[in-house]
């Protein structure tokens, strides 16, 4: 390892004392949960949409260019839509199986949100409205953080992270980190003690001076490691060989558990965020091993910033995003660990139900997937924007389709945090605008 990949790992892991101290009871099941978030905006009105034919010509007259033939849109075998008949993008047939076998459920309408609110709010910038709406960096700093609001405590920190950390006693660390990103930085794994461990895929970098395991080599590694174990007066040296001592030591943890781990061949290669879930669920096959019962991944693709030619190139992004799901969920499945896993999408924001000629533009309010054998599935929850009348007449329409949200960022994020195990008032603590709400959306079993 060069000595900027010995730099970026303790980097990744320099938090791992503070954060990583189970403090459930002993023989709680493990539980992971993954954020798959789409950068960009993803278009989720051709992701969920009307297959009645009155509604579908009135989404088809509105939509034009982007408009998906009523005869492609795949039929859900839904237990409750409320009757909207709904149904999914022609690419997403990973997703509809899954659908179909309870083990996901749709969101419609989500976004961020400070409190309730309505057409007229938004009109009049109550105190209910988010700031900087339909800016990506914004949005995605909103979303990630459950932080909607000018309060710079929470601005700060990330509601993954502020889970874990909820979790999280003081006792001496025994375990590996709960936080692991396999898509870079990111703002909902930051927390006040706590950073993300950032493998790379197939695993953590390994330690070596030198190119092989000559004499040589081993001398060298051997040295560098009676230097790291010595005693040093100065306080910045004795930190600096501390925490290098200890990444090296995780990093060989680490690599050791994932040696015995699947390769999951139902999670398709050639595919980005495929190739980042094939890591999680390596990890998560290996935590027996590392010693956890509960872990916050987070997953990214991008491409989703459709103001140009959008049927085409989103057809291809929402069947990779299908693909990579489905094939996630199944290789769970064949380790045990189908029921253990909640996934769920997560993008700045929804775009404009009409068309810009060729794309869509930045929207608010839109529909969303949770995955895993924990959801009860087979169901859309929310309020979905009635597809029976025009954009122009619907009350939560502020101009062009942008949506005002029915449900909170907060709500989502909270209804999975109670099966995660937080309790009542550590999810009053972790989200800051959930007073204003239900904080359970039904969407998950029982934890």
């Amino acid at each position: 390892m060069s000595t900027t990949c010995l730099l970026n790992t303790i980097l990744t892991l320099r938090h791992m004392n503070a954060q990583a101290a189970d403090v459930l009871a002993p023989g709680t099941p493990y539980k992971a949960i993954v954020c798959v978030f789409l950068y960009g905006g993803n278009d989720s009105n051709n992701l969920l949409m009307p297959r009645e034919s009155s509604a579908h010509a009135k989404y088809a007259a509105s939509r034009t260019v982007l408009t998906i033939p009523q005869a492609n849109i795949l039929a859900l075998n839904t237990l409750n839509d409320n009757g909207l008949n709904l149904g999914l993008h022609p690419s997403m047939t990973g997703c509809r199986d899954l659908y179909n076998q309870g083990k996901l459920a749709l969101m419609s309408n989500v976004g961020t949100l400070i409190a309730p609110a309505t057409l007229q709010d938004y009109h009049n910038r109550t105190a209910a409205i988010p700031d900087n709406l339909f800016s990506h960096s914004d949005q995605q700093v909103q979303w990630q953080t459950s932080a909607s609001t000018m309060n710079a405590a929470y601005n700060q920190t990330g509601w993954g992270a502020r889970m874990a950390e909820a979790l999280v006693g003081t006792q001496e660390r025994t375990s590996v980190s709960m936080l692991v990103s396999l898509s870079g930085t990111n703002f909902f794994q930051v927390g006040k003690t706590m950073l993300p461990f950032r493998p790379g895929p197939g695993g953590t970098p390994v330690f070596r001076l030198g190119q092989g395991s000559s004499s040589q080599d081993v001398s060298r590694y051997t040295a560098f490691r009676n230097i790291l174990n010595a005693e040093y007066a100065n306080l910045m040296e004795d930190a600096f060989a501390d925490l290098s001592n200890k990444s090296i030591i995780e990093a060989d943890t680490i690599n050791a558990a994932l040696q015995g781990t699947s390769n999951f061949p139902t999670i398709p290669a050639n595919n980005d965020l495929g190739e980042q879930l094939r890591t999680v669920a390596k990890m998560i096959q290996a935590q027996g091993p590392l010693g956890i019962t509960r872990q916050i991944f987070f997953v990214a693709t991008g491409g989703f910033d459709t103001h140009g030619p959008q049927l085409d190139d989103h057809a291809g992004l929402l069947g990779r995003v299908s693909a990579a799901m489905k094939g996630f969920q199944d290789g769970l499945e064949s380790i045990g660990m189908g029921d253990s896993v909640t996934s769920f999408t997560a993008s700045d924001f929804n775009r404009t139900y009409d068309s810009n000629g060729r794309g869509s533009d930045h929207g608010w309010g839109g529909h969303h997937m949770i995955m895993g054998g924990g959801v009860n599935g087979q169901k859309v929850y929310g309020s979905y924007p009635d597809p029976d009348i025009t954009v122009a007449g619907n009350p939560l329409d502020t101009g062009r389709g942008r949506w005002v949200p029915t449900t909170a960022v907060d709500q989502y994020a909270a209804t999975m945090a109670k099966w995660f195990g937080l309790s009542d008032s550590q999810i009053r603590d972790v989200f800051p605008n959930i007073l204003n709400f239900d904080a359970n959306l039904g969407f998950m079993k029982a934890a």
